[in-house]
């Protein structure tokens, strides 16, 4: 593994949530809290104490967001090389992987299950996730291949 590339992609892949996070939950926002639609289980985790660890700490966001992308980076600089095609091919392929292995049990248990949400909204928020991580993959890749041996995309 290279340290250079890595830390080039990871810093890229962090980049890439924050703007997932913008680009596709910030629009759905509107629904995913209409207390019409939305339990009240779920909202009030976001706006009764104790409140997300975020609003008393704004920086744990993006710190929690870097760590995660340099994880994403390692781990792509792992298994990048299996991946079928090059630069954007792995890339999707690896945003999926990621997205298979993390969403559906993280929707069915936490949003569905535990706070309540409507299916048709953890699905809307599943949908989200694969918007995030297919990003996430992109841009992992993409940069991990400037900066690696194989610079053709």
């Amino acid at each position: 593994m290279k340290p250079l590339r890595i830390v080039m992609s990871g810093l890229a892949a962090a980049a890439a949530w924050w703007a997932g996070l913008v680009v596709f939950f910030g629009p759905c926002q509107s629904i995913l809290t209409d207390p019409r639609r939305q339990s009240a289980k779920f909202l009030a985790a976001f706006t009764e104490p104790p409140l997300p660890r975020v609003a008393d700490q704004p920086a744990a966001l993006p710190l929690g967001l870097l760590c995660i992308g340099m994880i994403y980076a390692v781990i792509y600089a792992w298994v990048g090389p299996r991946l079928p095609g090059r630069g954007w091919r792995k890339g999707l392929s690896f945003g999926v992987i990621a997205w298979a292995l993390m969403t559906p049990w993280f929707e069915f248990y936490l949003p569905w299950n535990v706070m309540r949400e409507p299916l048709p909204l953890a699905l809307l928020e599943a949908l989200c996730w694969l918007a995030v991580l297919l990003g996430v993959g992109l841009v992992t890749a993409l940069v991990q291949g400037r900066f690696g041996d194989d610079r053709r995309v």
